[in-house]
């Protein structure tokens, strides 16, 4: 058994809380990754805005349907190279994990950013020093999980510093907490040259570090033009069935969420993988 979920910004055109509820109920799924300034642009999410009320507001309204969030998101550049505005940034993701418990979350979920202000594929995030850097600053932030008893998601990808299972590995032996939690995206780690190898990429990262595994993000993929690009789950070249299998046996009953499979998608994909 696994605990299937969504991204909220997976669901397009919500008006409020209420209706990411009743779209969420809808679609057969229970658990969402919540993303308040995607879901929600009209709304204030930043540093001095998120209260417990609304966390109190957010999980209350979804429960009502029999939805909860299982992860809260707040995706910063990390590594900024402006000094004030990475703190900035850091602030708002230590306010997020304050208050992640009232919102009911078990884990405030980033990617690891880029060298540049505006994220982008560069292989100056694969240098030793970018790498060293990113290390110091999630040592930062789970200093603050752990003061407040939240998991702190870290999601490595193939744009980021944090960019391959040995980075990975590294990064979990250097902080060393049990509150950093590495969500894994196996799409985020192929390649055009890799993808045929993936059901064994995500093997060996639970060979590496399963203990350290909190969530399992699914999103399927095509490759053109020797590129990796995502697609709703069941569309693309994603080994599902293999993948799920792997996660079932080495995480039973852990969040597998379905990245940028929309609306309509959502309900036809998790169809699917209850008759798997």
């Amino acid at each position: 058994m696994l605990q299937f979920a969504i991204r909220g910004h997976d669901i397009t055109n919500v008006k409020n809380v209420e209706d990411l509820a009743l779209k969420t109920q809808l679609a057969g799924i229970q658990n969402v990754q919540l993303a308040l300034g995607i879901s929600f642009p009209n709304m204030p999410t930043e540093t001095a805005n998120i209260n417990p009320g609304m966390g109190n507001y957010f999980r209350t309204k979804l429960a009502e349907r029999d939805v909860n969030i299982a992860i809260l998101s707040c995706y910063i550049n990390m590594i900024h190279p402006d000094l004030d505005v990475r703190e900035q940034l850091l602030q708002k993701f230590e306010a997020y994990v304050k208050h992640a418990k009232y919102f009911g979350a078990s884990m405030v979920a980033t990617e690891t950013g880029c060298v540049f202000p505006e994220i982008a594929y560069t292989t100056e995030n694969f240098t030793e020093e970018a790498f060293q850097e990113t290390v110091d600053v999630i040592k930062r932030l789970v200093e603050v999980g752990e003061k407040h008893g939240m998991l702190i998601g870290i999601e490595p990808g193939l744009n980021h510093p944090i960019h391959s299972l040995q980075k990975t590995e590294r990064l979990i032996e250097l902080v060393d907490s049990d509150f950093l939690g590495i969500i894994l995206d196996p799409t985020n780690l192929i390649t055009a040259e890799t993808y045929p190898n993936q059901v064994d990429i995500v093997k060996h990262a639970f060979r590496l570090f399963g203990e350290s595994i909190c969530a399992v993000h699914m999103k399927d993929f095509v490759v053109e033009n020797d590129r990796v690009k995502p697609t709703y789950l069941f569309q693309g070249e994603m080994q599902v069935k293999e993948i799920i299998s792997v996660i079932a046996q080495q995480k039973p009953n852990s969040f597998v969420v379905l990245e940028e499979t929309k609306d309509e998608w959502i309900g036809k994909a998790k169809d699917e993988l209850n008759h798997m």
